[in-house]
């Protein structure tokens, strides 16, 4: 092992979520596919434990920096989705920051938990696959139902008839639905038959994931009012809170880590409904603590040397860059985990108040507009024409959720759907009906 391309690896991938999470609406993940697919076009190849820093640099910089986005320019990522609500009306109350630190608190958590565990994670995931990989399916089938059952339209008691109130309760019921299929639709074309070239032909969903979740937050930070200065919030995060809620997000981060297709924002909400979290500051705590273990520990999962798996899209772009997967290899992604999280969350204050500077200023609407120019520039270099098609298919179907005041979580349906399919058999069937 090397140690110095170890940690340079890191600072390279903290530096990329970092820079990432500076420009509203870019993903790391789109800077990463830049990177490894220059280096395949030059022949060149990174050595393995710069590629294993390089994959915890980004994991853990993704879990911590990119909280302070979802918050101040309100492009959250489709691991960041059930901060939407939360963060609305902490940047309209002008608390923001402390959302975003209460985040982090919930992530730092999640990765002192993690650190503890560590020894456990590799006989442990071998045994919970074994037993839990014959009925995957169905639970799979139970998490997709109860995210689109749960969701409850409230504020609508107040219209004066009940012809107004039921038409007012199925449209935004109807247009979850909606969402959800024509999202599911949008994954079974790109993961089927999948009409995107260069980096983008390993990563089809990155133009999806963009246009159902950071596109809408920047069309609507372009005419949408920002908040005029900030103050402190009402309540305080007790340690108590803290607890509670950091619980409830490892519980959620478990979900989304064992489940395939399962993001963080679905775990949060599942643990959110089982622990009857009801508290703002729990609910940030446990969103940032299961984004951080639901990232770094699907990292994890490809150098557990007992059962190493592939899983989400850092993991399918790195594998072939982080070497096998052996005990010391495992040692080292636990200890490069510690030190990344301890820098990470060190800078995400002041990256945070940076942002919130940022987001007050008038001309900040520019900069919405730079990023809408970004991603199509982004995604037409790396797709091409199939790719930018891709983005404003994914972008109409992600403005449904603003205009309905529908679950943006519904749009998850781009991954749930195809995943349902195929572990039930019938994507085949399916794509040949769609004659795809």
């Amino acid at each position: 092992m090397s140690l110095p391309e170890t940690i340079l690896g890191i600072g390279i991938g903290l530096g990329i979520s970092g820079l990432s999470a500076l420009v509203p609406g870019l993903h790391p993940y789109n800077l990463v596919a830049v990177v490894t697919f220059g280096l395949q076009w030059d022949g060149w190849s990174f050595p393995e434990d710069l590629g294993l820093g390089l994959g915890v640099g980004v994991a853990v910089g993704f879990a911590f920096f990119h909280l302070a986005p979802a918050v101040f320019y309100q492009t959250p990522d489709e691991g960041a989705a059930g901060l939407l609500l939360p963060a609305q009306k902490a940047l309209r109350e002008g608390w923001g920051l402390e959302a975003v630190r209460w985040s982090g608190w919930g992530a730092w958590g999640a990765v002192l938990l993690m650190l503890l565990s560590a020894v456990l994670w590799p006989r442990g995931w071998a045994m919970l696959r074994a037993v839990l990989a014959p009925h995957m399916g169905w639970l799979l089938l139970s998490i997709v139902f109860f995210m689109l059952l749960s969701e409850w339209p409230w504020g609508y008691e107040r219209l004066p008839t009940p012809g107004r109130r039921l038409r007012a309760v199925w449209l935004r019921l109807g247009a979850g639905l909606l969402t959800f299929a024509l999202s599911g639709l949008l994954g079974v074309l790109l993961l089927s038959r999948n009409p995107l070239p260069g980096p983008l032909a390993h990563q089809p969903l990155v133009p999806a994931f963009l246009g159902l979740f950071a596109v809408p937050g920047l069309l609507q930070g372009l005419w949408g009012s920002r908040p005029s200065r900030a103050c402190a919030p009402s309540e305080r995060l007790t340690f108590g809170i803290w607890a509670r809620g950091l619980g409830a997000g490892i519980l959620g981060g478990a979900f989304a880590v064992i489940f395939p297709g399962v993001t963080a924002g679905i775990g949060g909400l599942l643990a959110g409904h089982a622990t009857a979290q009801r508290d703002d500051r729990a609910f940030l705590v446990s969103q940032g603590a299961a984004r951080a273990l639901y990232l770094i520990g699907s990292f994890w999962l490809l150098t557990l040397p007992d059962a190493p798996t592939t899983r989400g899209g850092l993991s399918g772009m790195l594998a072939p860059w982080v070497g096998p997967a052996t005990p010391p290899r495992y040692q080292t992604v636990v200890w490069a985990t510690g030190l990344a999280g301890a820098v990470a969350f060190g800078l995400l204050g002041p990256l945070a108040q940076r942002m919130q500077a940022w987001s007050m200023d008038p001309a900040w609407r520019w900069v919405y507009g730079a990023a809408l120019g970004l991603i199509l520039i982004s995604i037409g270099l790396l797709g091409g024409f199939p790719g930018i098609c891709a983005l404003l298919a994914a972008t109409g179907i992600g403005w449904l959720p603003v205009l309905t005041g529908s679950r943006r979580l519904n749009t998850l349906g781009v991954i749930l759907i195809p995943l349902l399919l195929r572990r039930f058999g019938l994507e085949g069937t399916i794509v040949q009906a769609l004659g795809l």
